[in-house]
Order: structure tokens, then C-alpha cells, then sequence
């Protein structure tokens, strides 16, 4: 799978060290390091973005730690899920389900990771 060069550049320009992750036939993108919202502990960890439909959500966003945070997605299920050889987490967060109000969630990849990223805000 490959992605399109204008959305790689615009998540670039929040994310300046990304790279692919090759499992099987499918790609992700590792965001390393990846910033987290204020709260969260640890503050920084890897992101692994899955821009495509997997475990019944369009996208999802797994991290390279479980943390902890006091935001609304605590439901951790994804717990050490092995992806290219490395131990992931995610929470249960659909970012189409849990927008917030006024909040234009396109497909876009720096909008799929701004969307999960609300899940420990």
C-alpha cells in the first residue's frame, strides 16, 4: 500500500520523523516519537498509525506503551497485539463515533491521528 505523497508531507509537517512499517501485505505509519496530549504519562511514545479498516474501526491509532490518562478512552483492546515484530496498544476509540461537536473528521492521516489522539484529552 502506498500513501499519498501531499497527505505524507502534511503530517510531516506535525510529525517530522515518520517512517513505513511493513506487516504482511499491509503498511503503517510509525510516528517517531509521537507527543502526547498533557496528562498522559509517559509523555512521548511511538505511534503506529493503521489508516485502514482493522478490528472493526476505520483506523486505528496504536502506541508503543500502555499508558495512563484521564481521558475518555480507557478501554484498552488492543494489549501488546504483535504487529511487525513489536508489541502495540490502542484503546477502543472510533473517531467517527466520538467527534466532538463541530468537529470535521475527514480521511485525511494528519486527521485520523489528530482524531485519536482526542481519546486521552
Amino acid at each position: 500500500m502506498t500513501f499519498d505523497q501531499d497527505q505524507i508531507e502534511e503530517l510531516k509537517s506535525c510529525y517530522p520523523n515518520l517512517g513505513a512499517v511493513e506487516d504482511g501485505e499491509k503498511s503503517f505509519i510509525l510516528i517517531s516519537p509521537l507527543p502526547l496530549p498533557p496528562g498522559c504519562n509517559p509523555q512521548i511514545v511511538d505511534g503506529l498509525l493503521c489508516p485502514f479498516l482493522r478490528d472493526g474501526y476505520p483506523s486505528r491509532l496504536f502506541l508503543s506503551a500502555k499508558i495512563t490518562h484521564k481521558g475518555q478512552g480507557q478501554n484498552w483492546n488492543a494489549d501488546g497485539v504483535m504487529i511487525a515484530g513489536r508489541k502495540w496498544w490502542a484503546v477502543s476509540w472510533n473517531p467517527l463515533k466520538n467527534k466532538q461537536p463541530n468537529q470535521d473528521f475527514n480521511q485525511r492521516l494528519l486527521g485520523m491521528v489528530t482524531a485519536h489522539l482526542q481519546a486521552f484529552q
